[in-house]
């Protein structure tokens, strides 16, 4: 066959295949205003976390899986709900610090389902010395409800804290 005759069948071919493509963008593409939404939410919460009137983890789903990453023995893994993850990460922590982690929020970023949170958490223990720790939290939330988080975070340092006795009276 001529080559004359096969350009024409492959830019149709080509066209066919990529014009739905171009004209409808991609099967997957986000909503705008729903990633927007979703992004406020999330900021709206840790704005209200670090103002003291908001706890972030009212966000969540009661079905909500958490995943804490790396590879710390302690306190890396998936937790399965709320009460799950409360009752294993957050009350212990709580318990072994004088004042709340007060968040400092340095970017929020959307994309699709995903809300990314980067900032900052730092708090005076019991013991009267400062926690300190970076993170990145994913979050995945569905018709606006956290369904699914990925946390990055310096699990040693949280791992060293979980560790102390929960009872430790503060330094004088």
């Amino acid at each position: 066959m001529p080559l004359d005759n096969i350009r024409p069948i492959a830019l149709t071919l080509g066209l066919a295949v990529c014009l739905p493509a171009l004209t409808n963008g991609p099967a997957n593409a986000a909503d705008p205003l729903v990633e927007e939404t979703n992004r406020q939410v999330v900021r709206d919460a840790f704005e209200g976390w670090e103002a003291g009137t908001f706890n972030v983890f009212d966000l969540l789903d009661a079905d909500v899986v958490w995943t804490i990453t790396g590879f710390d023995p302690v306190v890396s893994g998936t937790y399965r709900g709320k009460e799950d993850l409360l009752s294993r990460t957050v009350a212990p922590f709580s318990a072994r610090m004088s004042e709340g982690l007060s968040p400092t929020l340095y970017e929020v970023w959307a994309d699709g389902e995903d809300v990314l949170v980067r900032f900052d958490g730092q708090g005076r223990t019991a013991a009267g010395d400062i926690y300190k720790n970076h993170y990145l939290w994913i979050f995945t939330i569905e018709e606006g409800v956290v369904t699914e988080v990925t946390a990055f975070l310096d699990t040693a340092a949280f791992a060293a804290l979980l560790s102390r006795d929960p009872g430790m009276d503060a330094i004088e």
